[in-house]
């Protein structure tokens, strides 16, 4: 069990391209941590820094208070899963798990009984036989997972561990391992470009662009509450709606115009707006699929933000309608999420309702959010040619 601090961590290469930049987060014990953010993004060569494979150019890391920076992988107490399963190919499953206790000359009756118990936890006890090739994708993975688990170390490091299975097996294992965390009560630190298995899994989530930190918040905060719009796009499927216009302010209600539509916020709204940054000037608009209503009473209920658009396309999906609406001033479709019994039709112009209640408001220079009074936009430097994480050799 144990905690960890990153502080002021850099990752520069031989080659100066800066792939990590002043990265500071403060990990509890027993939390369950998810690094999300693009390809390129410093995700994973953050974790092979947290598990010594890649050094560390500048910065601390800690683990349960202890300097580690010079310290070597092997002594770190930590278990790493890769994408790719890394099985020994000419090994059984149960040699596979047992290899890393036998380095470390543990008892073979104590070899014996944790990889009993992992094999238990993860269901493939019938497996322990069998070699890799014998196995499923997802079977292989719980073979990975099983060789950290009977090392028993204070933190689990897992590098897109699902990214090579199908669909449904992803769903499945997101489950396992998300369990596997509650019984194990155990630190996970756990890397994705996925934002479903960011949400559906982390206590905490670090989203990155470039080398930094953007935001670091439950999964329903970084929802409700994106700090800038990078956040917003890449928290949410189908992602946030975006409209760009003007906003212009009366007294204690502004409207909003985009193209030839345009929605009164109601004072409750405008509230929320600090009152630094009450003032006319351009803006966007960012307002989720979910919120965007075709059903009359939400139409009524929500007058004063009604848009007119005409819709594209219907995917009806059985537990929810996605509809793709052309609006006026608009490049790109508008997405609704609606009713699944939405009797909306395709070629016809509709009046649709924003709930203003779920509305963010971005400046448009700094694209931070401008319901966030204290937030200050990071200074971001454009990376190029930085190598891709998932690349580099330990």
């Amino acid at each position: 069990m144990a905690g960890l601090s990153l502080r002021h961590i850099d990752k520069i290469y031989p080659n100066n391209v800066q792939a990590v930049f002043d990265f500071n987060l403060e990990i509890e014990d027993k939390e369950f941590i998810v690094l999300v953010g693009p390809s390129g993004c410093g995700k994973s060569t953050t974790l092979r820094m947290i598990a010594g494979l890649e050094e560390i150019s500048a910065g601390e890391l800690l683990i349960d208070g202890v300097y580690v920076n010079e310290t070597l992988p092997k002594d770190r107490d930590i278990a790493m899963v890769f994408q790719d399963y890394a099985l020994y190919p000419h090994m059984t499953v149960y040699d596979n798990m047992a290899f890393g206790l036998k380095l470390r000359h543990t008892p073979k009756d104590e070899i014996d009984r944790r990889i009993r118990d992992a094999a238990e936890i993860l269901g493939i006890t019938q497996y322990l036989s069998r070699k890799p090739r014998a196995l499923s994708g997802g079977q292989r993975q719980r073979v990975a997972l099983g060789r950290a688990i009977v090392r028993e170390p204070k933190v689990f490091l897992l590098d897109e561990p699902l990214s090579n299975l199908d669909a449904k097996l992803r769903g499945q294992m997101r489950t396992e391992i998300t369990k596997l965390h509650h019984r194990l009560a155990t630190t996970f630190i756990y890397v994705t470009h996925d934002q479903v298995e960011a949400m559906t899994m982390g206590t905490r989530i670090v989203v990155m662009k470039d080398g930094y930190i953007q935001q670091v918040d439950s999964p329903q905060n970084l929802y409700d509450y994106p700090i800038n719009m990078f956040v917003a796009g890449f928290i949410g499927t189908p992602q946030m709606n975006m409209f760009e216009g003007e906003i212009t302010f009366n007294k204690k209600t502004a409207k909003v115009k985009f193209g030839e539509n345009a929605i009164t916020l109601s004072s409750k709204v405008v509230e929320r707006i600090p009152e630094s940054q009450r003032f006319d000037r351009p803006i966007i608009l960012g307002v989720r699929p979910e919120d965007i209503h075709d059903d009359e009473d939400k139409v009524a209920e929500f007058k004063d933000s009604l848009f007119r658009g005409k819709i594209d396309v219907v995917e009806k999906l059985g537990s929810e309608t996605l509809v793709y609406i052309a609006i006026d001033g608009k490049e790109n479709d508008v997405i609704a999420r609606v009713n699944p019994h939405s009797t909306i039709a395709v070629d016809t112009e509709v009046d649709l309702a924003i709930d203003i209640n779920h509305i963010q408001l971005f400046d448009p220079s700094t694209e931070r959010n401008i319901f966030m009074e204290e937030y200050v936009a990071p200074q971001v430097e454009e990376v190029v040619d930085a190598p891709a994480e998932e690349t580099v050799e330990g």
